[in-house]
């Protein structure tokens, strides 16, 4: 079973409202003020997982600032994975700054969600290694829930939505600090896996994983297999950042040179244990 590890879904009511969300939440404007800026719901994903031969995804939506907008989108990706949940794996959104904020992270865990992300600190307001973070951490661990979270490059080309992630080091500690709970660093975690070859870095992290998404954007063509020879194979998750990216296209690349084993782990069966 392939399953892409890593996509974005809206509900129809945002994708209509995008001028009037972005005039009040600055993250959002940054990366889909722009009406080119693709915004896509369910009915286009599970289309172009059809088409690309992808069985299942993994469905979160964007690290709102508004209490509405979050609760907005929870809604949608649930009742989208309700409806489809051999295809949609819903990943809730939650903005720990918010007051309050669990008691809508709770209703999502009992309502389906799987985890939660795609997470970005930065321009929500909330500490990483805070307190907020550290109950969210411990709400994650209790429901068996995975945390995504967007990783920031410290260095390379500008781009709407590089800002506003955990840094390498900070994934490191997050991960840390957790460590019974299952964490995604997203776009091949901005170089953080260099840091698993040190040993005691590996052993203090068994819980971290890597996905691919926007791989082909970011990095060359032997990124994914530098990635599987330091991170190893069972940390690595096949993404595509869909509808940024086409699941089909971004997997073949991921694959392109990887044995049948390492393929298949990271296709589809390291997402179905971890995070399905």
């Amino acid at each position: 079973m392939t399953i892409d590890a890593h996509t974005h879904l809206f509900p129809p009511s945002q994708a209509r409202d995008r001028e009037a969300i972005a005039s009040r939440d600055a993250g959002f404007a940054e990366i889909y003020g722009d009406p080119k800026a693709a915004i896509a719901g369910a009915p286009a994903l599970l289309a172009a997982l059809r088409e690309d031969g992808v069985e299942a995804a993994v469905a979160q939506g964007f690290a709102f600032a508004g209490e509405r907008e979050v609760a907005e989108q929870n809604e949608y990706l649930l009742g989208v994975a309700a409806e489809t949940p051999r295809s949609i794996v819903p990943f809730a959104t939650v903005n720990p700054a918010l007051p309050g904020w669990e008691r809508e992270a709770r209703r999502a865990i009992e309502q389906g969600a799987r985890g939660f992300g795609e997470l970005r600190p930065g321009t929500q307001g909330w500490d990483p290694l805070g307190p907020e973070a550290g109950r969210l951490a411990a709400l994650a661990g209790e429901a068996g829930a995975a945390l995504v979270w967007h990783m920031s490059e410290p260095v390379g080309h500008r781009y709407p939505g590089k800002e506003g992630g955990l840094a390498p080091a900070e994934l490191i500690e997050v991960a840390t600090a957790a460590p019974d709970v299952t964490m995604v660093g997203a776009h091949l975690g901005a170089g953080a896996s260099f840091y698993l070859s040190m040993p005691e870095v590996r052993e203090a992290t068994p819980n971290l994983l890597f996905d691919t998404a926007a791989a082909g954007l970011l990095y060359d063509a032997g990124a994914i297999a530098r990635l599987v020879a330091t991170a190893g194979a069972d940390r690595v998750l096949f993404a595509s950042d869909f509808p940024l990216r086409r699941p089909g296209p971004e997997l073949k690349g991921v694959l392109a040179g990887l044995d049948a084993a390492t393929g298949d782990a990271i296709a589809g069966a390291n997402a179905r244990r971890l995070l399905c």
